[in-house]
């Protein structure tokens, strides 16, 4: 199956390719980028640029390989479905899987078995399939194909930079037991770890509690051993990372919230200079954890941040399109 060349066309030619003659059959991309929590699809109609869009859970291929299967079949059918209602196309004509040049950004994308097992286990006949990280669709959404410098935090946490001639460089993306390091899961882990502690020191003794993190935790994840070890017995990086905006929340009013956010914060920067790697390139943060760690950032690095152009489902799309182009 061909794969997407790191060698890419300039976003302009692109563009311009897309309305020239040979290019206005009916014609289709599909974009995926898929992460630890959700996952987005998007499929693009060429010649009209009607686009057809649906979400579904997490499609990361190290958190949950048949879980990720599922939800990737399943948003790429709704899409196929919806452009099928909506064009009311001849049964000759209708968008199937032959017309459609795809790419999916995904988490877990670098284990190079996991891949290729998802393509065999999907065996959708897509004219052209490249998979990649997440981070790569991100760094092409960001900044709209031109260099940028991207660090997308969500349930887990990645760096990418591109350079100017279409090359690519990878920081983080280990996962959630090795990395992840400022991505939702580690710190929403963090502060079940903190959890545990106060339930063991403080209210398991005498049903008081020290830590108001650990208080508003424990209402989600029990209050008694039996509860929390059944909680722990299933929990996934994606259930992790949904007591993160807990600690941004509290940081301000309870002491053990205030140094997890610094932790994560110090995690962040770190991982922005191994991406920057001693460039001056622009900055950008997605993922859901972007915006509200943006504003606890040394100024120095504010400084260097630029507004996203894009996200990872716009790269994926983008990404996409040049496929097509080189492909056809």
């Amino acid at each position: 199956m061909a794969q997407l060349s790191e060698n890419l066309l300039p976003a302009k030619l692109v563009l311009e390719n897309l309305v020239e003659d040979k290019y206005v059959e009916e014609k289709y991309v599909l974009g995926i980028d898929g992460g630890g929590t959700k996952t987005l699809t998007r499929l693009v109609n060429l010649k009209t640029q009607q686009s057809w869009q649906a979400q579904g859970g997490s499609s990361s291929l190290t958190n949950d390989f048949n879980g990720a299967i599922a939800t990737i079949a399943g948003l790429c059918r709704q899409v196929v479905k919806q452009a099928h209602a909506s064009e009311n196309k001849s049964s000759d004509d209708e968008c199937d899987y032959q017309h459609i040049s795809a790419v999916f950004g995904l988490a877990g994308a670098g284990n190079d078995k996991r891949v290729q097992q998802l393509i065999e286990t999907l065996a959708m006949p897509f004219a052209q399939l490249s998979i990649c990280s997440d981070a790569r669709t991100s760094a092409y959404g960001a900044n709209n194909g031109e260099a940028v410098a991207v660090v997308a935090l969500g349930t887990g946490s990645v760096g990418m930079r591109l350079d100017g001639q279409g090359n690519s460089f990878l920081t983080g993306g280990w996962g959630f037991i090795a990395g992840d390091e400022g991505g939702g899961a580690k710190l929403g882990l963090a502060a079940v770890k903190i959890t545990l502690t106060e339930f063991e020191c403080h209210f398991e003794r005498n049903k008081t509690h020290q830590c108001e993190l650990a208080s508003q935790i424990m209402q989600f994840i029990g209050a008694t051993r039996p509860e929390m070890l059944t909680w722990l017995s299933t929990a996934k990086p994606c259930d992790y990372a949904k007591f993160s905006p807990l600690v941004f929340a509290l940081a301000l009013i309870c002491p053990v919230a205030r140094k997890l956010l610094a932790e994560h914060i110090q995690a962040v920067e770190y991982l922005i200079d191994l991406t920057l790697a001693n460039t001056q390139l622009p900055l950008v943060l997605l993922g859901g954890l972007a915006e509200v760690t943006k504003a606890c950032l040394s100024t120095k690095y504010q400084q260097q941040l630029i507004a996203a152009k894009g996200d990872a489902l716009d790269g994926a799309c983008f990404l996409a399109q040049q496929f097509y182009i080189t492909q056809s």
